[in-house]
This record gives C-alpha cells, sequence and structure tokens, in this order.
C-alpha cells in the first residue's frame, strides 16, 4: 500500500505545470518562474551607483522601493547593445532578493 501512496503523490508531482517569463537576449532565451516575477515595466531612468559591480546599472525608484537594476548582458558577459523601444525591466523576488533585470534591447533581444 505504502508503494501505491509513492506512486500516486508521483504522479501528482509531473503533472504539475512550470510557468516562465521568458525572454530573448541576442539569440539566447532565458526563462524566469512567474512567481518570481512581479512586474515587467519599460525603460526609466536608471541612477547609477557609486563602486557598484559592472554589471549593476544603478537603481530605480518603483513606488517607493529602491530596485537595483542588472543588465543581464554584462552580468553573463554577452555582447552589449543600445536601449529601444523593447527595453524593459523584469522586476524579480529571488529568495527575498527584489532586483530588476534589464532585458530586451539592441538586436531584439
Amino acid at each position: 500500500m505504502e508503494d501505491k501512496q509513492k506512486t500516486t503523490v508521483s504522479a501528482k508531482q509531473s503533472e504539475e505545470i512550470l510557468q516562465l517569463v521568458s525572454f530573448n537576449i541576442g539569440t539566447e532565451e532565458f526563462g524566469i518562474d512567474i512567481l518570481k516575477v512581479q512586474e515587467i515595466n519599460r525603460m526609466v531612468d536608471i541612477t547609477r551607483v557609486p563602486r557598484a559591480p559592472d554589471f549593476v546599472e544603478g537603481i530605480i525608484n518603483l513606488r517607493g522601493k529602491v530596485i537595483p537594476i542588472i543588465d543581464i548582458r554584462k552580468r553573463f558577459n554577452m555582447e552589449l547593445a543600445q536601449q529601444d523601444k523593447n527595453t524593459r525591466i523584469v522586476v524579480v523576488d529571488i529568495a527575498g532578493q527584489v532586483m530588476g533585470i534589464r532585458s530586451g534591447y539592441g538586436d531584439g533581444g
């Protein structure tokens, strides 16, 4: 009987669907668990932060919260591109740390 219960639990777990927010950077496609994404915003002015790591573009004020912005291209040592009308900031909460990921710019990715 215990084996049957394990099989039932295992079957339920395999039926779960992982929903992702996906975005392209260049030719690469990335995905973030939809439950980790708080919102997706158009590009706003980013305030630079002295002595921040190179991949940290700076910070934004999002309804009274200070959010660090990460340039995913720099973080993954990818070719840089200029921002355009498709540039977005994906605000995520990863392990209690809220940050914005700059994505979708330049070559359409």
